[in-house]
């Protein structure tokens, strides 16, 4: 693989060009993903987010870099390039692996005092609270090829027509492997709640993230909180209505973040 030193810059790229929104709405993906499952969401958040992706390493224009195998290899810099956009409200939305590194990374902004309370939301979704071990079956001593097949066999998220593509395998094999290994061997350490608010999303038929796993962020949100379930799997959102579902809950939060710039 190709070395790089990437910059701040390189660590999370604009999706949508809204300038009349006062909100900026940061995406983080699943395991594996990358921020094509996102553009979707462009249209329905017009007026309401500028939305941004994390471009994380061994996906997408940075698909000939290594993965990272470590959570402080993303979310140091990741915190940096967020931090560089708490000029306006954020709403920080991460789901499964993502919205592990997202909590990271808010805390990080909160630690360091880089942003206002008052102007951040955290939107957990379909991941276990950090405190909680994940009942998600371990997977990341598999070989990639493995990796990928037992994920699509648990979560049915993976079309066949692409399993049966090896080249297209091998590619996310490896990111999601990496991403598993990061989320398979977290270990939380004691700290403060988040001072903004958190809402806890997943879906009713989610095989492993419970109505109580998700009530578990309440622990993490020192500025309130929200549990919210919609109907679905772990994958809730991937649907036309359990997209709308989600829209919905993310333009309500990008209201209360918009009115604190009144």
């Amino acid at each position: 693989m190709n070395e790089s030193n990437p910059t701040a810059h390189d660590w999370l790229k604009r999706m949508s060009a809204d300038d009349q929104s006062l909100v900026t709405m940061i995406c983080f993906p699943p395991a594996g993903g990358g921020m094509m499952g996102f553009w979707p969401w462009i249209a329905p958040l017009r007026g309401r987010a500028n939305v941004y992706g994390a471009s994380l390493p061994g996906r997408d224009q940075r698909l000939r870099e290594e993965p990272a195998r470590a959570l402080a290899a993303l979310a140091a810099p990741l915190a940096e390039a967020v931090a560089a956009l708490a000029d306006r409200p954020l709403l920080v939305f991460g789901h499964s692996f993502g919205a592990l590194v997202a909590y990271e990374i808010v805390h990080r902004l909160f630690a360091e005092g880089r942003a206002a309370p008052e102007r951040v939301h955290f939107l957990a979704s379909g991941r276990v609270a950090p405190h909680l071990p994940s009942r998600a079956p371990r997977v990341s001593h598999l070989a990639p090829r493995e990796v990928v097949f037992r994920v699509a066999e648990l979560h049915g998220n993976i079309p066949v027509a692409l399993l049966e593509q090896p080249d297209y395998v091998a590619m996310i094999g490896r990111a999601l492997q990496a991403d598993l290994f990061i989320n398979e061997t977290y270990s939380w350490a004691e700290r403060p709640p988040l001072p903004c608010p958190v809402t806890a999303v997943g879906g009713v038929g989610d095989p492993v993230v419970s109505e109580a796993e998700l009530d578990g962020w309440e622990r993490h949100a020192g500025g309130g909180f929200e549990r919210r379930l919609v109907d679905g799997d772990h994958f809730y959102f991937r649907p036309a209505t359990g997209q709308r579902t989600l829209m919905e809950i993310v333009s309500a939060c990008c209201e209360k973040l918009a009115a604190t710039t009144q």
